[in-house]
């Protein structure tokens, strides 16, 4: 469901299915796989174990600080349309000559509710908060160095999916879009002093980002069979942006963006996907990186029970 933003991370340093599909973001015949630098719009019960992220960072050095991280994110449904999702990860950050930074991300929570599906149409949207929770992470001077904020903050959010099976080329049909975009408002805002020094504050933020995908069992099973393999019908190519820009003033950052471009598999139970990462401007990061997730389905895996609603337990 949610994720930190690797863009922030990185200035610091889905196969036509035999069993019933129960969840994965699934509006009308399409699927929206779960996309790893920007949050989809489904509500369900999965966990994220883990997402490893490895990017060069800006610098004029070479060779460039190497930011890499594990992340983890646990999803649980309450209802059928609201979920709560939590996670966290841990980070290293090697620079050429020096100590090797390393801790805990904050604690980032995230509550979402489906507002409307038409599988007609296939497109879902969603609303959400996230609230980032400051020194539950490493802090002080290795934290600030990872990038974990010294105040918490707040980011109300709209997600959306839009398959494209109403367009009248065939092939097109199986491409899909999904995005979210929301403003990170912190609770203690960043300021400076008459000599030119910061307290410990936070700029707000607009975030967000877009994914175009091509689903394979979309196109065998909705436009065209071509016998394809298994395996190759499980495919989703996709390629994916996430940006960040500074939305009040003063502000220490700048606007950045990262791309990521590979393929998902996915499963009945599960899903693997591996991207190339592709910093958008030299304030990302100076070289290509990657990252990779596996990531579990909880509603397909234990339907009866820890993949069901909490208000379905009783």
């Amino acid at each position: 469901m949610s994720r930190p933003s690797p863009v922030a991370a990185a200035t610091a340093g889905a196969m036509l299915f035999a069993a019933p599909v129960h969840a994965h973001g699934v509006a009308g015949a399409h699927l929206f796989v779960s996309t790893l630098l920007i949050d989809d719009p489904n509500v369900a019960d999965e966990a994220s174990l883990p997402t490893f992220m490895w990017l060069p960072q800006p610098s004029d050095s070479n060779p460039a600080p190497i930011a890499s991280s594990i992340g983890i994110e646990i999803d649980k449904r309450l209802t059928e349309n609201f979920g709560i999702a939590v996670n966290t990860g841990y980070s290293w950050l090697r620079t050429p000559g020096q100590k090797t930074a390393n801790g805990w991300q904050n604690l980032a929570v995230t509550t979402k509710y489906k507002l409307y599906v038409s599988a007609e149409h296939e497109f879902m949207l969603s609303v959400g908060v996230t609230r980032n929770i400051a020194r539950t992470g490493a802090n002080g001077d290795n934290g600030a160095t990872l990038g974990n904020a010294d105040s918490s903050s707040t980011t109300p959010k709209i997600y959306f999916g839009k398959g494209f099976g109403d367009l009248p080329i065939g092939p097109l049909r199986a491409l899909a879009l999904t995005g979210t975009l929301g403003l990170q408002v912190a609770d203690k805002a960043l300021k400076y002093d008459v000599n030119g020094n910061a307290n410990n504050g936070l700029a707000n933020q607009w975030q967000g980002g877009l994914s175009l995908q091509y689903s394979i069992r979309y196109l065998e099973s909705q436009v065209k069979d071509y016998g394809l393999p298994e395996l190759v019908k499980r495919l989703t190519p996709l390629v994916e942006m996430s940006w960040s820009s500074p939305a009040s003033k003063p502000n220490n950052s700048s606007i950045q963006y990262l791309i990521g471009a590979g393929v998902a598999y996915t499963a009945t139970d599960y899903a693997v996907t591996i991207e190339a990462l592709i910093p958008g401007n030299k304030q990302t990061g100076s070289h290509m990186g990657f990252v990779a997730q596996f990531h579990l389905y909880f509603d397909d895996m234990f339907p009866n029970s820890l993949g069901k609603p909490v208000s379905r337990w009783w």
